[in-house]
């Protein structure tokens, strides 16, 4: 009689945990800002300039990181950086994207273009 009262413990135990582990909420997991740098401007998409007050400090240091070492940086966002960055990514202007430059924000820095997004890591 034991034995099937610590099996069942255990086996609610283990869904309880299952289900904590696999929390997909807004506050689970890491967010990052993300820039990915173009040699050229979205033909004819709209773009905004790294020094607009809209962009703020750290969209446009990563931005101006990958276009001046040509590879994608990524800046984890502590609770506070995260709401006010996803804020910011969804007021300026998006480039749907095409074949050539993927859907994003695009900033602009020495007449190049850096797609600027976050996302969510689990």
């Amino acid at each position: 009689m034991h034995r099937r009262q610590l099996l069942v413990g255990c086996g609610c135990l283990t869904l309880c945990l299952a289900g904590c582990l696999d929390d997909e909420s807004e506050d689970s997991g890491s967010y990052f800002a993300v820039a990915r740098p173009y040699e050229t401007v979205p033909p004819d998409g709209p773009t905004t300039s790294h020094d607009e007050p809209a962009v703020g400090e750290l969209l446009a240091e990563i931005a101006i990181e990958a276009l001046e070492t040509n590879s994608t940086v990524s800046r984890r966002l502590d609770a506070d950086e995260r709401e006010e960055t996803v804020d910011r990514i969804d007021t300026l202007p998006r480039y749907e994207g095409n074949d050539e430059f993927e859907s994003a924000v695009y900033i602009t820095y020495s007449e190049q273009a850096a797609a600027v997004f976050s996302e969510r890591h689990l």
